[in-house]
């Protein structure tokens, strides 16, 4: 079986070369932190590898970045439940009483815990996926589907907010900023144009990929648009 699949692999090879390229398009998802929803450019790249003649091996990368106003009571809502605390119910009492009792912060004011502060979201986005071309004839567009899985590099600055709370509490605890890999797996459905003769190829295509965990949010939905150069 293995010296088949060997054989499979070259000759894909020798039909076909190795390709590669760069990608950019739209990110829509969850900051796993804040909850707030994340909706950005994302820029990255791929390196696709030919198995058979209408399958692809494809390596790629994808970068997001965004940054969004959050309120401050919003936020320490999430972060106590997140972190084993009670569900205060979104009641501004209730969560003062808790910072008064639990952290110390005595003097905290309604209108300070509804300031609003900015945090940024980052997600770097890597994965394998399998990649099977729909044969429509002899035309230079193939339309594809294909999944696959990978892992998602997540950072959230928003637990910065907890520096503050300290610095008003004489508190030392360390914070534990939200900084978490988590695996993925993913679908894929798109369309390539490969005009006769020139070494280059353009796609576009809608991956949905989900984070798994319990902390890892909702699932993320990116639309792409490429270019691969070689044959």
């Amino acid at each position: 079986m293995k010296k088949f699949l060997i054989l499979v692999i070259i000759a894909g090879l020798a039909s076909a070369g190795p390709r590669f390229g760069g990608r950019a398009g739209y990110y829509a998802g969850e900051d796993p932190r804040t909850g707030n929803s994340v909706g950005a450019p994302v820029f990255g790249g791929q390196f696709v590898v030919p198995l058979m003649n209408i399958i692809d091996l494809e390596l790629s990368a994808g970068y997001t970045s965004s940054s969004s106003d959050i309120v401050m009571s919003d936020y320490l809502f999430n972060y106590i439940e997140e972190e084993g605390g009670p569900d205060l119910g979104g009641n501004i009492d209730s969560l003062l009483g808790y910072l008064e009792e639990e952290w110390g912060w005595s003097d905290p004011t309604a209108q300070e815990l509804t300031s609003s502060y900015t945090a940024t979201y980052h997600d770097l986005d890597v994965g394998v996926t399998l990649k099977v071309n729909i044969p429509i004839g002899a035309t230079p567009v193939k339309p594809y589907i294909g999944g696959g899985g990978g892992a998602h590099f997540m950072l959230s600055d928003a637990d910065l907010l907890i520096a503050y709370i300290n610095s008003e509490t004489g508190n030392p605890e360390t914070i534990n900023p939200y900084d978490h890999v988590h695996p993925g797996v993913h679908g894929v459905v798109g369309v390539a144009f490969s005009p006769p003769v020139l070494p280059i190829s353009f796609f576009g295509e809608y991956k949905i990929t989900k984070p798994l965990g319990d902390t890892a949010g909702d699932a993320v939905s990116m639309f792409i648009a490429g270019v691969n150069l070689g044959f």
